[in-house]
């Protein structure tokens, strides 16, 4: 029995986790990186076109890879404010229920690069423990930038002169921090952010507006460090 639990024991400490708990409390800094996956839960009104709107029109934003940064404080043993600081990830917006100008459903028309930094006040459930889940809610700013029209829909639509707005919205975030050696920690994370904009351009049918609600889930893993 005694040799199971060595070995026990050397399995986990070689996997990197920790037999013993480093509490996380007050005064400490918790910091994160992170691969994470974009999905937008996206909606849209129809297009306007040359201020009329153009039935069973729409479009659609897709997924996209990209990493997370954030670092937060601990405030009390059980609050925390964080700063969220995602790289740009980029997506591609294509356009539906335009087939009797002979442009197919899920043609793309737009590229763009989206920032969306977020502070968030947390709650974590279990400080002191190994298995650390934590909640949040929090405000979200989001830029978009380096916007391309694409050549399909420069060639198709005439298109020129892309605007897309930056958008202001609420966030929440649930994640799990596990313990491993050395204040390191696996870590787990879920986000739904609120981003609403609207898309503008020139075409040759006249001015095209259309708003889009993005909503992305953010679903992430990474590691943690405490210090």
């Amino acid at each position: 029995m005694n040799i199971k639990r060595t070995l026990l024991a050397s399995a986990i400490l070689s996997l990197g986790f920790s037999t013993s708990t480093l509490a996380v409390e007050k005064g400490d800094w918790l910091f994160h990186i992170r691969a994470i996956n974009v999905a937008p839960n996206d909606d849209s009104t129809a297009l306007n076109v040359g201020g009329s709107d153009v039935v069973g029109t729409g479009v659609e934003v897709d997924t996209g890879p990209s990493l997370d940064m954030s670092i937060g404080y601990m405030v009390t043993d059980n609050f925390a404010i964080e700063l969220l600081a995602d790289l740009s990830s980029k997506h591609t917006v294509s356009v539906n229920g335009l087939e009797g100008l002979d442009i197919p459903n899920g043609t793309d028309v737009v590229d763009t690069n989206v920032l969306p930094p977020t502070v968030f006040a947390q709650y974590h459930f279990s400080p002191k423990g190994k298995v650390r889940p934590y909640a949040g809610i929090g405000l979200n700013y989001t830029l978009f930038f380096n916007d391309d029209l694409t050549a399909a829909a420069e060639s198709a639509l005439g298109a020129s002169n892309l605007d897309i707005d930056s958008s202001f919205g609420l966030a929440g975030q649930f994640g799990i921090d596990f313990e491993m050696n050395n204040d390191w920690s696996f870590n787990v994370d879920v986000k739904y952010i609120q981003i609403d904009t609207d898309a503008s351009f020139d075409s040759a049918l006249g001015p095209v507006n259309v708003g889009i609600d993005i909503n992305p889930w953010v679903m992430g893993i990474g590691f943690g460090k405490t210090f």
